[in-house]
């Protein structure tokens, strides 16, 4: 799952706050080591430390005042009132990875990455390639820091 190249080459960056959130030191190790992290920060993504506060809650938003009304697109499987952000009127919609960084590149729940298209900066139309894969790191998985 790496951002088409060509999003890359024509400097696009994700329309909507795109955080990522490593499961363990393991992913954020391997993430890094192959260049995931770097990827992600080319489009704005912002990596976080590898732990549970997004999932639970002590997410410290600073775009949505508490009781706005707002939607959230997450990968986590928790998508029930106020666990992301403490937020009851926060509804999250739960999606593959994927789809969460497609719809954060392209800042709008109303996309549909099978065919709609990114606009450049420059105006050109860019259409994102379908999602293509390992399930596990080729190399395996990086052990990291102090596991």
């Amino acid at each position: 799952m790496s951002p088409h190249p060509p999003l890359l080459q024509a400097g696009v960056k994700a329309k909507a706050k795109f955080t990522i959130t490593p499961g363990s030191e393991q992913v954020r190790a391997t993430i890094e080591r192959d260049g995931f992290i770097e990827t992600f920060n080319q489009i704005g993504g912002v990596v976080l430390a590898n732990a549970c506060g997004p999932c639970i809650g002590q997410w410290d938003r600073t775009d949505v005042k508490k009781g706005e009304r707002n939607s959230i697109i997450t990968s986590f499987n928790r998508n029930f009132t106020a666990r992301n952000d403490g937020n009851t009127e926060t509804h999250a919609f739960v999606a593959s990875p994927e789809l969460v960084t497609a719809m954060a590149i392209a800042g709008d729940l109303r996309f549909n990455p099978a065919t709609d298209t990114i606009k450049t900066e420059d105006g050109r139309e860019i259409k994102l390639e379908n999602p293509l894969g390992n399930e596990l790191p080729p190399t395996g998985f990086d052990k990291g820091e102090n596991t």
